[in-house]
């Protein structure tokens, strides 16, 4: 996970001598082995050094061709090297010593445009072509690497962290309101796609390219998409677990190439249990024949499940396990750790995830470099709360009720819900055409009602983003058709905005700060498309959610793990610990800082909340305050950091380098 930058003048200037560092210094712990520039009249490239496979030891980018016409930067792993070889015409022995990015310029020498088609695993690239004139960029199929960018009438610049963009003159670090309003009224998602969390800075999406000339020329293009084609059919359950396992086997032992032994952040759950257990099927493919599991548990292991199931899947003698309790932080980090993480460098994304952050912490500490995580596991492999409906419309209606049963007493999600109720529902989407379902949509949203957080907007911000009638708008969409499948809807949000993308970039941005690379075999391009062409049955059974990984685990996991129902995680501990020992800045925020959040927030139901905890200590304050206290602080910390230098006169001839 190294960082990339680049900056094109659409004006005829020269790019002003060390500009291009404002973009790479901010992100110097993207690279802890060296960073490097280059810059001829126009262009300018930067590239911040992670070495995380053996093959980066011999990587120096910025990358020139042998004839000086092309440059790259490149920040990724490629995970189909052996074919790209065959088809560039590369004698396989050279594979052992050449860095991915050499391949990724020979193949944009062969293909150009068409390149990103060819590449296979996680990356973000940039090449500027001399002949061409034009700076062409790319982004993985699963947004696994960040890409951001700011376009205006002087120059074009992208960069791996957002914020960096704001060092650069005429970039503001002014927020994006609609992100913000998102933070407090999580049911609010109706902002663009594209958008960063800072007004200026953009997004290139998953799967997509776009080209950049020196004249202002812009064109993005989607180089790939999934294909739903039809359920895949074997003859039996155990086709389909050999089948699991052959995909998801070569997605681990993809992300097994780096440098050291792997380390891995281990939780109770079943995505994270699925990615131990195929690690201990590949052992003799990790360097030193073990892996290194990052956890947080109980102070009190057998309160809790979740504890319980972690000492489980760390108790093999090829595991290395690296533990803190909670909520004590005794252990690999401490109390201090977890502020300094919290309040030294706010962020709205990074704040939310500060269990992933302290282990990414003593991960850095310990020397790895690559982490595995399993983010996107809940996404792959399904979360569908009316799955038993295509069961009633073909007419199975006993089959149905058993699951319905079922799922009242095994499902996630589901079991809150009487069977009946599950029936009602499902019965509803099966059955009731859209053109009944439309009406009662619009009757519905007649009688809609703000959710409460709105009361914790300012009301002048509230009215300027028309949010009222845009919640109503969201909460009832246009009714699909009954024809639309289950897995076509699934697809949609696999790769939508609030698909894998979601977790992949978070974690990514937030292992940053540490110098670690993330790496989840479940948003691995070929698991998903696995996942995504299953019959349901595969995907759901007796209830139980992720049934083939559970069921293809049997003989590698402990039945309390296999069969966990319950969402029992101790992320919120952490938050609770930094709160009752931030006691003292808390107050001097809530004293001295509101201002900065007033145009966004209401800041008499913020005095509100911090007085009910001060008070109660009841969990919703706490969150709610957590929230407004990151939300103070990020503003506070980009507005001061966000230093942008002057624009420098245009200089009479152009410098080269």
């Amino acid at each position: 996970m190294s960082g990339i930058a680049g900056i094109i003048r659409l004006d005829g200037a020269a790019v002003e001598p060390g500009l291009i560092e404002h973009l790479t210094g901010p992100m110097a712990a993207r690279g802890p082995d060296g960073t490097a520039h280059w810059t001829r009249g126009t262009v300018s490239l930067g590239h911040c050094l992670l070495r995380s496979t053996p093959e980066s030891l011999a990587e120096h980018q910025p990358l020139l061709s042998d004839d000086g016409k092309l440059a790259l930067v490149f920040d990724g792993r490629l995970d189909n090297r052996k074919e790209l070889a065959g088809l560039l015409g590369l004698h396989t022995s050279v594979l052992d010593t050449m860095p991915d990015s050499e391949i990724v310029l020979k193949a944009y020498q062969r293909w150009r445009s068409e390149c990103p088609k060819r590449l296979f695993g996680d990356f973000s690239f940039a090449v500027w072509d001399d002949r061409r004139q034009r700076l062409f960029c790319a982004r993985d199929t699963v947004g696994a690497r960040q890409f951001y960018y700011v376009r205006n009438q002087r120059f074009f610049a992208f960069a791996s962290d957002d914020e960096a963009l704001t060092r650069l003159p005429g970039v503001s670090s002014q927020p994006y309101g609609e992100l913000i309003a998102h933070l407090i009224v999580r049911a609010f998602v109706d902002f663009k796609p594209r958008q960063s969390w800072l007004q200026e800075v953009q997004m290139l999406s998953p799967a997509h390219s776009l080209s950049v000339t020196p004249g202002g020329g812009f064109q993005a293009d989607r180089y790939w998409h999934f294909e739903q084609g039809e359920a895949v059919r074997y003859g039996s359950d155990g086709e389909f677990e050999e089948a699991f396992l052959d995909v998801f086997g070569a997605a681990v032992r993809s992300r097994l190439r780096l440098l050291g032994e792997p380390a891995m952040m281990v939780s109770g759950g079943m995505d994270s249990a699925g990615i131990a257990a195929m690690l201990g099927r590949q052992i003799n493919y990790c360097p030193g024949n073990r892996y290194h599991a990052y956890s947080a548990i109980a102070d009190d292991p057998g309160s809790s499940l979740e504890s319980r199931c972690i000492l489980s899947l760390t108790g093999h003698g090829y595991v290395t396990p690296h533990r803190v309790g909670v909520p004590s932080m005794t252990g690999m980090v401490v109390v201090e750790d977890l502020k300094r993480a919290a309040w030294a460098r706010a962020d709205p994304v990074d704040n939310a995830i500060l269990l992933p952050a302290m282990m990414c912490l003593a991960a850095s500490r310990n020397g790895h470099r690559v982490m595995f995580h399993g983010a996107s596991g809940d996404i792959t492999m399904g979360v569908f709360h009316r799955y038993i409906a295509p069961l009633l419309k073909a007419f199975r209606w006993g089959v149905a009720w058993r699951e319905c049963k079922d799922a009242a007493q095994n499902n996630t999600y589901l079991k809150h819900l009487d069977p009946s109720q599950i029936l009602l529902h499902n019965a509803w989407s099966a059955f009731v055409p859209s053109w009944v379902r439309a009406p009662v949509n619009r009757l519905r949203g007649g009688f809609f009602q703000a959710p409460p957080e709105m009361e914790l907007l300012n009301p002048a911000f509230a009215r300027e983003l028309d949010l009222p009638n845009r919640l109503r708008a969201q909460s009832f969409p246009p009714v699909r058709s009954n024809e639309q499948s289950m897995r076509e809807r699934h697809a949609s949000l696999v790769f939508g905005r609030s698909g894998v993308v979601s977790g992949l970039s978070g974690f990514q941005r937030m292992a940053s700060r540490h110098g670690v690379e993330m790496r989840d075999p479940w948003a691995d391009r070929r698991v998903l498309e696995f996942f995504l062409h299953l019959p349901l049955n595969q995907l759901v059974r007796n209830g139980r959610t992720k049934y083939l990984a559970r069921s293809a685990f049997s003989r590698d996991l402990d039945d309390s793990v296999r069969w966990r129902s319950d969402k029992e995680h101790l992320g919120w501990m952490f938050t609770d610990r930094l709160m009752q020992e931030s006691r003292a800045f808390i107050d001097a925020s809530m004293k001295h800082d509101l201002a900065i959040i007033e145009q966004y927030v209401n800041i008499d139901r913020v005095r509100e909340c911090h007085a009910r905890y001060e008070s109660s200590n009841h969990p919703e304050d706490r969150e709610l305050l957590y929230q407004f206290l990151t939300l103070i602080h990020w503003i506070k910390r980009i507005s001061v950091q966000a230093a942008p230098i002057p624009d420098p006169p245009r200089p009479n001839s152009p410098a080269g380098a």
